[in-house]
């Protein structure tokens, strides 16, 4: 109790962190985004100003920058030359410092024709000069010059096209914006991340949705009631497991995909036919788990999902933990936190129900409701696909019928895994890390 408690304590205190963080970095992002549409109306303003004193100007900008940038052409050729032994890289050289002679020029000629806005010169002069490049002594570069202009002076086109085509790239304050937002975005990952561990891989990266993340280790299971089986230590590599049962929404989805011959072979026991008789499991069902169906048409549709089916020791560590624990909340039974006979419902419920009933790694329904198929056989053989129709296949976690002493981590049980198709059957699946 006392490690519960102190466990619970440091928790409230992680969490107060990462939200802090969380807030922090929404601040931040919020008067980024405040400096940015500031920052795009001084743009747009300036923009309209200059636009106006080149009309009103006597030399055309595009003479005027050709006069300009051609009484460099020497300085030019000298760079060439002093980088044309060293080959590719040379080139490459001659060519940065070509671009970066170019852009002073230009942002000098633009601030001498009335361009004030730093950033806007900024912007321009780095999309003339990436043009002007091994290209200024050309007899095309005076409408090359043109093409890098368009849009900003000739053929202007509306402020908000230019700013979300070239200036946003540029402009300082949408790069803060970026880089604000970016960190918001990290500490949301990561306050997420530390209040669900259980949706995120060793990495970071986010496990396939409907999904938990089971670590990887060493894991006591057993003993087991029902079919016995003594207490063992297993090693399990890292895997996903989902986080409810699959409904008869999902299985339905399943079905769709096959032609009407497979659809009818894989269809479960108990589905009705609707008015136009198509198979179905009956109205407000579609979030309940799917039931009567034997155990190679759960595997199928696992194959069909990209996954497979847990081993039996696989469903037994993501139901309890490494904890020694009967049941998937804790070592006692408590009525309510599962679908099973106590509570006399003689039937499913929804996958999602009883949340506080789920197990460690945060996975529901693992004890009542409908017990499930895994690979395992009885002898502890797992199995891709059935070898016969009488292969004893073990279930696990049981259903709701089953006593109180019947449901969770440890009661299990076996039945031929071709034929047996029992309204209180259904499964989950699980898969390996990518």
């Amino acid at each position: 109790m006392i490690a519960r408690f102190l466990a619970l304590v440091l928790f409230i205190q992680e969490d107060s962190s990462e939200l802090e963080r969380y807030r922090e970095a929404e601040r931040a992002t919020e008067a980024a985004l405040l400096a940015l549409e500031a920052s795009y109306s001084q743009r747009e303003a300036a923009l309209e100003a200059w636009r106006d004193a080149e009309d009103a100007a006597g030399t055309p900008l595009v003479t005027y920058l050709l006069t300009e940038l051609r009484q460099k052409l020497p300085t030019i050729e000298g760079i060439r030359r002093k980088h044309q032994a060293d080959g590719v890289i040379g080139a490459r050289r001659a060519r940065r410092e070509e671009q970066d002679l170019l852009g002073g020029i230009i942002d000098q000629a633009l601030l001498r024709r009335s361009l004030s806005d730093p950033e806007l010169r900024k912007a321009i002069s780095y999309r003339i000069a990436k043009a002007a490049v091994g290209k200024l002594e050309r007899d095309d570069f005076p409408d090359r010059l043109r093409g890098s202009l368009a849009g900003m002076l000739i053929d202007p086109i509306p402020f908000h096209e230019l700013w979300n085509t070239v200036l946003v790239r540029q402009v300082s304050e949408a790069k803060e914006y970026r880089a604000r937002y970016n960190e918001f975005i990290a500490a949301g990952v990561e306050r997420d991340r530390s209040r669900h561990p259980e949706f995120y891989e060793p990495g970071g990266h986010r496990v396939r949705p409907g999904m938990v993340f089971i670590p990887g280790g060493n894991y006591v299971v057993g003993p087991n009631r029902g079919i016995e089986r003594r207490k063992r230590r297993v090693s399990l590599r890292p895997y996903l497991i989902d986080q409810y049962e699959v409904t008869n929404a999902d299985y339905s989805t399943f079905l769709e995909t096959l032609d009407v011959e497979a659809r009818l072979e894989n269809a479960p026991r108990f589905w009705e036919p609707d008015s136009q008789g198509k198979l179905y499991p009956g109205e407000e069902r579609w979030d309940h788990p799917v039931s009567g169906i034997h155990w190679g048409q759960a595997a199928a549709y696992a194959q069909w999902a990209g996954k497979r089916l847990p081993t039996e020791d696989e469903w037994e560590v993501a139901c309890r933990g490494k904890e020694p624990w009967d049941y998937p909340w804790g070592e006692d039974y408590r009525q309510g936190l599962c679908n099973d006979l106590s509570l006399s419902l003689s039937d499913t419920v929804p996958v999602a129900h009883y949340p506080y009933g789920k197990s460690p790694f945060q996975v529901f329904q693992m004890a009542g409701n409908v017990e499930e198929w895994t690979a395992s056989r009885e002898d502890g053989d797992v199995l891709e696909r059935l070898d016969s129709s009488i292969s004893p296949m073990v279930l696990r976690g049981g259903h709701f019928l089953s006593p109180p002493e019947n449901v969770g981590s440890l009661f299990r049980w076996i039945a031929p895994g071709g034929s047996t198709r029992e309204p209180t059957i259904g499964f989950r699946c699980a898969a390996d890390l990518d």
